[in-house]
């Protein structure tokens, strides 16, 4: 009984305890976030209204950049030393000191060329390898009695390297460390290192492939105020954002992908059709509302008001 008691008195001393209460997110309005997402989060916002959406179009598309990558070529970097082997004989007989010493020379770059197209190291043939060329031989020769002899060889090494470069007027990198000249000089020397290279070739109409996939488009069905769309990739985790207008700096047409500089999205023709009436109902909605020389309407007026209309699906 007095346990009873006890227990009752033990659970009246204890503090109350209350439910905690949290507001969550909705999980069935799920969006989705990538590798290329280019908004800012946002959370729990629901005060903004919804934007209205056309049912969500299956597409291919493929990204492109017109971005250069940084570019690259070979050349040649030569080394030429001289091994000296210094004997002195002693007045006692059968007494040498023998000293081994190394210098360095210091070649120009027409005598690297030499040595490269040549493949010669003085009048020694040198030895192919799989980054270059190489002849390496240590002194040989005999001593004499009270006197001084000395012996030297040649050696040579020309490797081919990778340079690269930014932009053209960047710096051009090398496994030396950056060269304070142009790619149309042709030879630098850093350090005790003489550098050559060739002429490179540039493609100034420069377009790469990124991706070619298929995803779907969510088009608003009221055109937004930066008149867009946006593409998802759930395979790949992608949302990209594009304005509808059709850029004219890409073949065939595409659209500029925003946060990218110099990357577009190219469609089909009946996803292009889509996203160009959107585009042109929006503009054409503009001029009849005002008559501002804006430069969207005058694009508009110069680019496609001898264009039949259609309706938009």
């Amino acid at each position: 009984m007095q346990t009873l008691l006890f227990l009752l008195c033990l659970l009246h001393s204890l503090n109350p305890t209350y439910p905690i209460y949290a507001s969550i997110c909705d999980c069935n309005n799920m969006k989705i976030r990538g590798i290329l997402d280019f908004e800012l989060p946002y959370y729990c916002d629901n005060e903004k209204p919804e934007t209205q959406h056309l049912p969500r179009m299956p597409t291919t598309y493929t990204l492109v950049t017109k971005q250069k990558p940084a570019a690259t070529w070979k050349g040649w970097t030569c080394r030429q030393w001289t091994k000296t082997k210094k004997i002195t004989g002693s007045f006692w007989i059968g007494y040498f000191d023998t000293v081994y010493s190394q210098e360095t020379i210091l070649i120009t770059p027409l005598e690297c060329w030499r040595m490269v197209n040549d493949k010669k190291c003085g009048d020694n043939n040198m030895q192919t390898e799989p980054t270059g060329l190489s002849f390496a031989a240590t002194p040989t020769g005999e001593g004499k009695w009270y006197a001084i002899k000395e012996y030297q060889t040649l050696n040579c090494i020309a490797e081919q390297i990778t340079l690269r470069q930014e932009k053209p007027d960047s710096p051009i990198e090398s496994p030396f460390g950056l060269l304070n000249t142009t790619q149309q000089e042709g030879q630098f020397i850093q350090n005790q290192n003489t550098i050559v290279w060739g002429e490179r070739t540039t493609n100034s109409s420069y377009t790469q492939t990124l991706l070619k996939e298929k995803g779907y488009l969510e088009v608003p069905r009221e055109p937004e105020s930066d008149n867009s769309s946006r593409l998802y990739d759930i395979s790949r985790q992608i949302k990209i954002s594009f304005p509808n207008k059709p850029d004219k700096d890409i073949v065939p047409i595409g659209h500029k992908v925003v946060g990218i500089p110099l990357t577009y999205l190219t469609f089909p023709a009946e996803t292009t059709k889509i996203l160009y009436e959107m585009f042109k109902n929006t503009i054409a909605t503009g001029l009849k509302n005002t008559n501002l020389a804006t430069p969207v309407c005058e694009d508009y007026r110069e680019l496609y008001k001898s264009r039949p209309q259609r309706s938009l699906l």
